[in-house]
């Protein structure tokens, strides 16, 4: 069997990390894609980082300014000028159908659609709703295993979409393995859960009791700025008060692929002493 080398963009990340440790436990070569040797808005510079793939996986940065919009038409030019046959798109957040003024969701939905005519083969798999991973960023972590607070904007009561960073990488390798795949596909886990829901599953792992409390997004905005800036936090709580006055519409079914990780699952998995 010949191995093939996939270039991932964000491979270091916190997302990247997890999806390329499940492309090569498949098998796959993973080429880590970085601000040094794949510039983001020299199309020459990402052409160079393709050659020899022989598949590309697109992961934006978490930017929000308006240049982000820009380094989506530079990959799809690269893309194509490279001949890159095969690319999987993780946009790495559940997108509307379309664009809604905001950079950071704009760029992804432009990639997104354009995508297909960019490559032979060009598939979008990401998340319909939330990472399960959110929970162990250094934001929540600490709040849950030492107050047993899950904060996070999102009603308690209300079933919403939460899938592991595993299966949406694994998903991505079998989309990568059928070599002919193309489309959208929204992941999501075996069932909605509410916030009550995720906090007892996440409690039972951790041994401690957990309850799940509502902060307004500005607040988990705050949370998050000492890690990620304070202009990225602030995004991030704009998108949150957009969903909230404007709830999203229904899963087109024929996209959704319920991946069989159940939250339950996930937290037994995890390391609750970081």
């Amino acid at each position: 069997m010949t191995t093939k080398t996939i270039a991932v963009h964000g491979a270091t990340g916190a997302q990247g990390a997890a999806i390329s440790g499940r492309l090569a436990a498949a098998g796959w070569v993973v080429r880590p894609l970085n601000s040094r040797n794949a510039d983001l808005s020299d199309i020459d510079s990402l052409v160079s980082a393709y050659t020899g793939a022989d598949a590309v996986l697109v992961q934006l940065p978490l930017l929000f300014e308006p240049i982000v919009v820009r380094y989506a038409e530079t990959i799809l030019g690269a893309l194509t000028k490279a001949g890159i046959e095969q690319a999987v798109f993780n946009p790495a957040t559940g997108l509307p159908p379309e664009p809604i003024g905001v950079p950071f969701i704009d760029a992804r939905v432009h990639l997104m659609r354009e995508l297909p005519g960019a490559v032979a083969y060009g598939t979008t798999i990401g998340p319909a709703g939330r990472y399960l991973e959110n929970l162990l960023q250094p934001w929540s972590i600490r709040r849950i295993t030492q107050d047993g607070v899950v904060a996070y904007p999102l009603r308690a009561g209300v079933p919403d979409e939460w899938v592991s960073l595993d299966d949406i990488g694994d998903r991505i390798a079998e989309s990568l393995a059928s070599g002919t795949e193309s489309g959208v596909t929204l992941a999501t886990g075996p069932a909605a859960v509410t916030g009550d829901e995720l906090a007892a599953a996440v409690g039972a792992a951790v041994g401690r009791p957990v309850r799940w409390v509502q902060v307004p997004p500005a607040e988990y905005g705050r949370l998050m700025a000492p890690v990620i800036g304070e202009t990225a936090a602030e995004a991030v709580a704009g998108i949150y008060e957009q969903a909230a006055a404007a709830p999203p519409p229904p899963l087109p079914a024929e996209l959704v692929w319920r991946t069989t990780t159940t939250p339950a699952q996930w937290a037994a998995r995890q390391d609750w002493t970081a």
